[in-house]
């Protein structure tokens, strides 16, 4: 069975990973996604699209950035 894509190239994403112990919550940042490969999702940090700025989530990790994210990751916005 063929795997369903929800986000595309240049979708900006919240990606979660770890734990953090002060928050009580995992970590999350924002990404733009890239594509999708066998082990999960590249995303890209800052714009770029290279393989310095690239990181890999599984599906399950990722999910689209709403305007509340937007809010909590971007100081004066």
């Amino acid at each position: 069975m063929e795997k369903i894509k929800k986000f595309n190239r240049g979708d900006l994403v919240v990606c979660t990973y770890g734990w953090n112990k002060v928050l009580n919550k995992p970590f999350q940042f924002l990404y733009e996604f890239g594509y999708y490969t066998d082990s999960g999702c590249v995303v890209y940090t800052k714009g770029n699209c290279n393989m310095q700025d690239s990181y890999v989530f599984t599906p399950d990790k990722v999910r689209s950035a709403n305007k509340e994210d937007m809010r909590s990751y971007f100081y004066g916005t």
